[in-house]
């Protein structure tokens, strides 16, 4: 019976040690974790791309959050499906870059038919600050601005009250503008509007002004019209509507805009 005790408490104690060994991470284990994320961190790399800042941020909080915001081409309209919109292929590389990504997802704010002004709205604003994404994509609306007669004065101005509104209730997000894509026709105003301006003078105006502000910026439509031209692909074959790209058009839009979420901030230029 005693040696039937002692056989008990010694697979007992085995069990314990056990446990205790396997409960408690390897200090290589913790060492190397430990320096990945310092490989990420940006206060040790402040020109990192965006990309690494969404990794380093999945790594300390257990995932990272994307949001974009604008309209009906940041929605998605025009495709066939969500998942063939530049918010959904970008969301598949995003996954695919990295293992802290692997669940990773993209929130979609965008509102068919809205100008740069209704993007303040709070039932647009609302969800995007709950959510408090990591990175904010803030897609400008300027073919809805164009056609809709919103002045470049009250542009500017809507876009400085974006910027002031995530920035300061954000700190943390890293906040990124970009142009819509290239248009052939206008289906829903005149070539000139009220202003006598096209549709390209609000996406150059508004790039020079973000730009002028020291925000970061990514020219979709040239970036777009500039790979069209290389890939000697016509603008109207990417376009569902003259407006809106279709499947192919979302396509260019993704392969122009990954690269310069990769690229380290501040060090190349956005294409052109």
């Amino acid at each position: 019976m005693n040696n039937l005790k002692w056989l008990i408490w010694i697979a007992a104690g085995a069990l314990l040690f056990f446990y205790i060994r396997t409960d408690i991470p390897n200090q290589d284990q913790v060492s190397a974790t430990e320096t990945l994320i310092k490989t990420y961190d940006p206060k040790l790399n402040p020109n990192q791309s965006l990309t690494d800042y969404l990794i380093f941020r999945a790594m300390i909080s257990g995932e990272g959050k994307m949001a974009i915001t604008g309209s009906s081409v940041a929605f998605g309209t025009g495709s066939s499906h969500q998942s063939n919109t530049w918010r959904g292929l970008i969301e598949v590389n995003f996954r695919n870059s990295n293992p802290a990504l692997k669940k990773f997802k993209i929130s979609n704010h965008g509102h068919p038919g809205y100008t740069s002004i209704r993007l303040l709205e709070d039932h647009v604003t609302a969800p995007i600050l709950k959510e408090q994404p990591d990175i904010l994509l803030i897609e400008t609306s300027v073919i809805n601005n164009h056609n809709k007669n919103v002045s470049l004065t009250d542009t500017f101005k809507s876009l400085d009250s974006l910027y002031q509104l995530y920035s300061q209730a954000l700190p943390e997000t890293r906040i990124v503008f970009l142009s819509p894509n290239p248009c052939t026709e206008n289906k829903f105003g005149p070539p000139l509007n009220q202003f006598g301006l096209k549709f390209t003078d609000y996406v150059n105006e508004t790039a020079i002004y973000i730009q002028n502000q020291g925000w970061t910026y990514f020219d979709t439509h040239g970036a777009m019209l500039y790979d069209m031209n290389a890939q000697n692909v016509t603008l109207a074959s990417t376009l569902k509507d003259g407006i809106h790209p279709n499947d192919s058009g979302y396509k260019i839009w993704a392969d122009v805009l990954w690269p310069f979420l990769k690229q380290k901030q501040g060090s190349l230029p956005n294409p052109m």
